[in-house]
């Protein structure tokens, strides 16, 4: 906590230093109200695009992490998932930001950009679904259109997934939700406006970083889960074979004592519940069948190894 406390302090003094600074620099008469909100506004247009490369990079983290640190030991028992929180608020930001950002007047690309120009009909689809025309090239469809809206989509989503709301329904609910999301984005103005303040700022390089370091990320993320998944099967399989191979320790210590009928009946559950995974168990249950006589029935299951 002391320590959350003294990097809000620095940002504070960080700030107030930032403004004192800007505002010596605009002259030294008396300052005005206006140059004061004119300053902060500037101040916030050059901020804008270091927020975003900052928020792409928390998401990434805590996209690639896998799991969410949660702060336990509250009033009142349980504990607020940070990473969910933390993930909502500059998800919030990312989409907030562009209201304050002007619609760019001049969406003009590199040359090296337009090597060739999309197919007549493909390029009336983007166009009509809002994007530049100045866009309708290759690769510059690629980097400003596909590649953002692929990581986009992979915000929402994991969000969504994070959610967790739609818990009992078709995992495709959420891709279908973060679809809509994404795509609502581009009538609404906020795609353009988002994928040109990257490209402004570090030109092609970032817009590339915006999408691949989700898209890595959730990779990532996939992989954690596949792990932890893997890992849970092979323990749940592990405590399977451990009450099987005790059963079977059972029956060959009393096969003995047991009868024909008895040993077949034994074999038979055996067979039934864990056949499925241990088809040497079907077998057995054959070998038993076809024993003549108690005492080589109680010796196939003598021997019988899993």
């Amino acid at each position: 906590m002391e320590k959350i406390k003294e990097v809000l302090v620095f940002l504070l003094f960080f700030l107030l230093l930032t403004i004192n600074v800007s505002l010596a620099q605009s002259g030294g008469g008396t300052t005005t109200m206006n140059e004061i909100r004119e300053t902060l506004v500037n101040i916030a247009k050059d901020l804008i695009p270091v927020l975003f490369i900052l928020g792409f990079i928390v998401l990434l983290f805590i996209v690639a992490k896998g799991g969410m640190p949660s702060l336990p030991g509250l009033p009142g028992g349980g504990g607020i998932n940070l990473g969910l929180i933390l993930y909502a608020v500059v998800l919030f930001l990312l989409f907030m930001l562009p209201l304050f950002i002007p619609y760019p007047t001049i969406l003009e690309v590199p040359e090296n950009m337009k090597v060739s120009p999309l197919p007549p009909l493909a390029a009336n689809v983007f166009l009509m679904l809002g994007l530049p025309e100045q866009w309708m090239y290759v690769p510059a469809i690629i980097y400003l259109f596909i590649l953002p809206f692929a990581a986009i989509y992979t915000l929402v989503w994991t969000f969504l997934q994070m959610l967790e709301v739609f818990t009992h329904v078709s995992p495709n609910v959420n891709r279908v939700l973060a679809f809509i999301i994404a795509f609502l984005t581009i009538p609404m103005g906020w795609f353009v406006k988002t994928v040109w303040v990257l490209f402004s700022f570090m030109g092609i390089f970032s817009v590339v970083v915006f999408a691949a370091i989700f898209l890595i990320g959730v990779f990532f993320r996939g992989f954690v889960v596949a792990t932890k998944e893997y890992v849970k099967t092979f323990k749940t399989y592990e405590n399977v074979w451990n009450e099987l191979q005790s059963k079977l320790d059972e029956l060959q210590k009393r096969v003995d004592n047991l009868s024909s009928e008895d040993i077949e009946r034994e074999v038979n559950r055996l067979s039934e519940k864990y056949g499925a995974l241990y088809p040497k168990l079907k077998d057995l249950a054959f070998q038993v069948l076809d024993a003549k006589g108690v005492e080589n029935k109680r010796k196939v299951v003598k021997e019988f190894k899993l």
